[in-house]
């Protein structure tokens, strides 16, 4: 009688033996030693790396805060020290290395196959050596292999242990840098923007170890007997079932997001993604648990990760939106000129906001669960208790003058009362106010809708989660700050504006000269902020401090163009802000900061105009501000 295996035979196993998968199941021929030594580089490569940006991070910051404290009482002349760069490398840094694009000049700005296709934005060259250097030693790990192994099996076997290892280890810091919690944000200052663009690349290189495991394995699994009994395993072995459960996931995770289709179907690409990236957990944590495997314990890192960046973003939105005594948030939403709605959340309780902060916005009526990320234009907290305390002496004589000399228990009783009245409604309320244009999707039904509704005006069940920071320079330690905004980037600058001009009339910020420059299409965008520039150009010193520069690219008639005075000055045209930082940077007070907030091609224009005048003696930083998805 004939070997039922015929591989088998050939090693001289009888016809009676228990069939063993030698190198499709199990650690036969994985190399555990090695896999635990890549693992451990690691390990300690990406936490050297975290290290060295930390340290880099606290050397800036103690930079920046000795520069406050002693600017902040100085003349203009006296901070001309901190104005020149005392280092010859440093410059270079920043100039062709943390500011620098990919190439010339287009960092931000979609790459455009047509008007409705976009490929999305090319990396700067600080983020493209990391991904490089990143994608490199994922390659040269899994091809460190034991080449002097004779039988090829063992040697696929190997490499499937190898890429599997890889896959589930990079799952770890791919869930951590898709939360909006990140504690790496504030650790080391590194923005969400740059840690999502670290995001999609490792979860490309996970989908290819996925790809190159399951591929491994099915090789060896054909070998062994036939196509058709790999099949037959895969229906009726759970282990293998949930490990190609995941591995399609997988794929799908991949072919769906790219740029084109990301951006085109957003909101289905959001949900489809999540739901993918359950299953290919699901599936990854069950083919680990089957065969109770080493890195098992990394699955439930994993699991642990989600579900605390999962319950702290339900804890935020509770916190912001829900009080026992006063309910829920109420929102208003008020059509503007210019096809934009001014969304303004009345928050139950008071909450402070600094500067620079954006929440991400649910509004059921138009997009049912799902949230989306905007600056804080405005934010400012009021309380009716306030009011009623400063009445409390002239309600006491009323009460006197009335029923005549109270008893001391009675005096007490009546306090008590008053207390008791006050304490139900001295509500602190936050008014939080966001900026949104009308582009597609979320946006233009949101417009649409308000603009619809009565006196243009929505009134609707709307919550926001946040506030959380984008972690920029100490803006309080600059003599002159430069903000360039473009259409709704203005929305990032204003708080910031007001907060500099405010700290700087007390004396405790170095901030000295504040030149606010937007850029908008036509005068309508004026009506977005026009209330908030008020407030602004009433503060103590603004005079002093605040230039206002609006350029409007496309005024209905030149008698729009009015400069109401020299420090609010408006232009007809586009915004050259390499014309504009020549006319500012040889009369700056101190080091100058430059910070920019809007659409990609004219965020990369303020760019390429900032690096060009660094290392020509004077100190100046670059802030941007971003959203890439």
């Amino acid at each position: 009688m004939a070997a039922p295996y015929p591989r088998l035979a050939a090693r001289g196993y009888g016809p009676n033996v228990t069939y063993i998968y030698e190198y499709s199941r199990g650690l036969d021929g994985v190399d555990v030693p090695r896999d635990v030594l890549i693992t451990r580089i690691i390990y300690s490569s990406v936490l050297l790396l975290a290290l060295g940006v930390f340290c880099g991070r606290i050397a800036q910051i103690s930079h920046a805060y000795l520069r406050q404290i002693t600017a902040s009482s100085a003349a203009g002349r006296q901070q001309n020290f901190w104005g020149q760069e005392q280092s010859r490398w440093w410059p270079n840094i920043k100039k062709h290395f943390l500011y620098a694009p990919l190439g010339r000049k287009r960092h931000n700005r979609e790459i455009q196959l047509s008007s409705a296709v976009s490929i999305g934005t090319l990396p700067s060259r600080f983020q493209a050596i990391l991904v490089t250097l990143n994608l490199a030693s994922q390659v040269a790990y899994c091809l460190y292999l034991d080449y002097r192994v004779n039988e090829k099996a063992a040697l696929v076997a190997e490499l499937r242990g190898r890429s599997g290892t890889l896959a589930v280890l990079n799952m770890v810091p791919l869930f951590v840098l898709a939360g909006r919690n990140n504690p790496l944000i504030s650790i080391l200052h590194i923005s969400f923007d740059t840690y999502n663009l670290l995001h999609r690349w490792l979860g490309r290189i996970i989908v290819l170890e996925t790809i190159t495991h399951t591929a491994a394995w099915a090789v060896n699994a054909c070998d062994e007997q036939s196509l058709a009994h790999m099949l037959k395993r895969v229906r009726t072995t759970p282990f293998f079932g949930w490990g190609l459960a995941g591995s399609i996931a997988m794929v799908f995770l991949g072919l769906h997001s790219p740029s084109p289709i990301r951006h085109a179907f957003y909101e289905t690409f959001l949900h489809l993604h999540q739901l993918a990236a359950l299953l290919a957990f699901l599936g990854v944590y069950m083919h680990l648990h089957l065969d109770s495997l080493p890195q098992k314990s990394w699955a439930q890192v994993i699991a642990a990760i989600w579900l605390i960046e999962r319950s702290a973003r339900l804890l935020r939105l509770a916190h912001l939106n829900v009080s026992p005594r006063h309910g829920l948030t109420k929102m208003v939403v008020q059509a503007l000129p210019g096809e934009a709605c001014r969304v303004t959340f009345h928050l139950p309780k008071r909450v402070h906001i600094e500067p620079g902060c954006h929440v991400f916005a649910y509004i059921p009526s138009v997009s049912w669960w799902m949230s989306h990320p905007f600056s804080i234009a405005w934010a400012e907290s009021s309380s009716i208790g306030m009011v009623l305390a400063s009445g409390t002496e002239t309600h006491q004589r009323a009460c006197k003058s009335i029923a005549g000399p109270l008893s001391p228990s009675a005096l007490e009783k009546q306090s008590n009362v008053f207390d008791e009245y006050l304490g139900d409604n001295k509500q602190a309320t936050t008014q939080v106010t966001l900026i949104i244009s009308a582009r597609q999707g979320m946006t233009r039904r949101l417009y649409s809708l308000a603009a619809a509704s009565p006196n243009q005006t929505l009134r609707a069940p709307g919550f926001i989660e946040g506030p959380y920071g984008s972690h920029p320079a100490n803006t309080t330690s600059y003599g002159t700050t430069i903000l360039f905004s473009a259409g709704a980037g203005i929305t990032h600058h204003l708080m910031y504006t007001r907060e500099l001009v405010r700290r700087a009339a007390e004396s405790s910020a170095a901030t000295r000269r504040i030149y606010l420059i937007w850029a908008v299409r036509s005068t309508d965008h004026l009506a977005w902020t026009s209330q908030y520039m008020d407030e602004i150009l009433r503060l103590p010193l603004r005079r002093e401090i605040l230039v206002v520069r609006l350029f409007v690219s496309k005024p209905r008639r030149p008698a729009d163009i009015i400069s109401p005075s020299t420090t609010v000055q408006m232009h007809s045209g586009r915004c050259r802000p390499d014309v504009v930082l020549d006319e500012i940077l040889p009369g700056r007070v101190g080091a100058a900061l430059v910070s920019v907030c809007g659409p990609g091609a004219f965020a990369d224009e303020v760019r390429a105009a900032t690096r060009e005048r660094i290392g020509r003696g004077a100190v100046v930083d670059l802030v941007e501000e971003a959203f890439t998805w």
